[in-house]
């Protein structure tokens, strides 16, 4: 693909100014997709090979910038993204900043450092630190119920009045445990920006009497990733400061970084350094996003790298003003849910996210903190080692740069930490050990069932003395190792075994498991040493009452003027006693899904579509309207096409 020539921003800064005699002062649930991931991994032999690493001395800061241009040429070029920049944060430092390919394809605009970028969910770390703001002032209670700002703000939940039903707190809602649904689609995304709807009606609709919606889960259960709930905490900010949220983050965090071409807003800034939005270098218009708290920055990665800086100063901005005081910077750092059993070992700050693994894992720096970020047609990752003080931050504005602008930052982190200590990135843990005996039968089936996931079910069986897993139409072997941990072999066409070194850093085991709403028996991932909930066991079928079995059929979502949907269609299917939901995503999130989710029966007109954690998930209404049947979810009406 054609691409400018990169302008070198920093390479020739002398090394003593980014090395800086290191200062005293210090620091997905994709994971339940474990298996589906691995079983691509192993696929992707189609895909060209990454250029070699090569061993970078203590101090040799041209090799770091040297091998990152290598790979991010290469990422791009095997992915087609149209743009891309990257800042490297050493301290109070950027050591590094530029941009590579093109901000407008159609213009031939360069992508530079001072691009701006809309960056997804990496916003949520902005709000969440303004939230933090206040819990500082004693103006936020960090876990009182969120009543107290918004004493006006309920949810539908039928875990109310039982000992699971909690109260949902702005702790709670920063470390995605409010169980809250993860997005009310409908409304979400509309061109033009200007068309788009507003998060407070959509958080008061939800507070609605006859609001359909409800809760996906009891508060504090387990992980559940919610947009819905960052943007209930921007709503609290709103209230407890008297200021409009866009506003007040603008004066209260954005401002007094030097942020000052930051801005929160519904879509792309009206600015000559606006980076247009592209699929795999096609140019896109970027629709406009509702959920300003949760998703609604636009800035460069120049300015991002503020923000890291200010992580390493203890809260304070470049002319040592204090925005966030040191003892909340920790807080929002530490990790929050040890002791939430079905989580796992996946760990998360207030904010942060503090697990990682796979090509994502940088390890030898101490803990590594992120977040990641994505809209329709713009991509970012921000990773950082406070224990190092070491940061970086890539932004690209292509649909298709997620795996890029994860891999980049990754291996940009693990370049500079190598820089820093002279030392390379440790071998990876063996998921498993050898088991010194066959397992026992009962061993085996202790694990055989069917467990969901959020990539669909994942079912266990037996063949003879070995056990067999099934995720996505893929098929592998489970390999009996030590202490019930077990490998995974895959079977190609279901049927070839291939031994495949991106499986072997994988571990499974079947474990029991209390939660607060009682046992579960769960699947656990282990992945480079870190554990990770894979799934949990679900029931046997209940009866499908005809009402709900007449829902099986092709169904769109009835949309508003301009609404761009990121669901476009769902096939609801019956099989093996079970209803099941079958989704076709925006090809930006992913188009045409294999995996089927199965539903869960709650009454004659409602169903559950069951999450990771079974017995949670949102919930889907039937409703007649002039005699035809309607699926009422996540804000949308959808009717039956065929």
């Amino acid at each position: 693909m054609d691409r400018p020539t990169p302008t070198r921003r920093g390479e020739r800064r002398p090394f003593w100014l980014w090395r800086g005699e290191r200062s005293p002062s210090r620091l997905g649930r994709g994971t339940a997709a474990v298996l589906t991931c691995a079983a691509i991994v192993a696929l992707a032999g189609c895909m060209s090979t990454p250029p070699a690493t090569e061993p970078v001395a203590q101090g040799d800061f041209t090799s770091v910038t040297q091998q990152l241009t290598s790979t991010i040429a290469h990422e791009m070029d095997a992915q087609r993204v149209a743009g891309l920049s990257i800042a490297l944060v050493d301290d109070q430092r950027v050591v590094w900043a530029q941009g590579f390919g093109w901000a407008d394809v159609t213009e031939r605009r360069p992508a530079a450092a001072d691009t701006l970028y809309r960056v997804g969910s990496v916003s949520k770390l902005f709000t969440d630190t303004a939230a933090m703001q206040l819990v500082a002032q004693g103006r936020l209670q960090l876990d009182a119920p969120i009543q107290q700002a918004l004493p006006d703000w309920r949810i539908r939940s039928r875990w109310s009045g039982s000992p699971a039903g909690a109260p949902i707190t702005p702790r709670l809602l920063m470390t995605h445990h409010s169980g809250l649904p993860r997005d009310v689609l409908g409304g979400m995304w509309a061109e033009p920006a200007g068309a788009v709807g507003d998060f407070r009606t959509m958080l008061a609709g939800l507070a609605d009497p006859a609001s359909t919606e409800e809760a996906a889960a009891p508060p504090g259960l387990a992980f559940g990733y919610s947009n819905v709930g960052l943007d209930l905490l921007g709503l609290a900010i709103e209230r407890v400061s008297g200021q409009r949220f866009e506003q007040h983050m603008q004066q209260a965090l954005l401002d007094p970084l030097g942020m000052r071409d930051a801005t929160f807003s519904a879509g792309p800034v009206d600015s000559p350094r606006m980076a247009r939005g592209h699929m795999k270098s096609a140019a896109q218009v970027e629709p406009g996003l509702r959920d300003l708290p949760a998703g609604g920055l636009t800035a460069s990665v120049s300015d991002v790298a503020k923000f890291i800086s200010m992580q390493f100063a203890n809260g304070r901005n470049a002319a040592g003003d204090v925005l966030l005081p040191a003892a909340q910077v920790a807080e929002m750092l530490r990790v929050q849910n040890a002791d939430v059993a079905l989580d796992s070992g996946f760990g998360n700050g207030l904010g942060w996210m503090l697990a990682t693994f796979g090509r994502d894992t940088v390890q030898g720096g101490g803990p590594v903190a992120h977040h990641a970020g994505a809209t329709f047609y713009h991509r970012a990752q921000l990773m950082m080692l406070p224990a190092q003080r070491l940061g970086v931050i890539v932004a690209a504005n292509d649909g298709a740069a997620g795996p890029v602008v994860n891999r980049v930052a990754a291996r940009a982190l693990a370049l500079l930490l190598e820089a820093r200590t002279g030392q390379p990135q440790p071998a990876r843990v063996p998921g498993y050990q050898p088991a010194p005996r066959p397992w026992t039968d009962a061993e085996r089936q202790a694990c055989v069932g069917e467990y969901s996931t959020v990539a669909g079910v994942a079912t266990v069986s037996t063949s003879g003395d070995r056990l067999r897993a099934e995720l996505g139409g893929r098929r592998f072997d489970l390999i009996e190792g030590a202490d019930r941990w077990a490998g995974l072999r895959y079977r190609l066409g279901g049927w070839l075994p291939l031994s495949l070194a991106a499986l072997e850093g994988i571990g499974v085991q079947c474990r029991s498991v209390a939660g607060q709403d009682g046992g579960h028996e769960v699947l656990i991932a282990r992945y480079d040493g870190q554990e990770l909930f894979a799934g949990d066991r679900l029931a046997p079928p209940a009866e499908v009452p005809a009402e709900l079995a007449a829902l099986v059929g092709h169904w769109v979502p009835e949309l508003a003027p301009g609404e761009v949907p990121t669901l476009e269609r769902v096939e609801v299917e019956l099989d093996a006693g079970r209803l099941w939901v079958r989704p076709t995503l925006a090809a930006a999130f992913g188009g045409s899904s294999a995996a089927r989710l199965p539903l869960q029966v709650l009454s004659p007109t409602r169903a559950q579509l069951v999450g990771p954690v079974a017995g949670t998930g949102p919930v889907i209404t039937l409703r007649r309207v002039e005699g035809e049947a309607r699926i009422v979810y996540s804000g949308w009406v959808f009717r039956r096409v065929h």
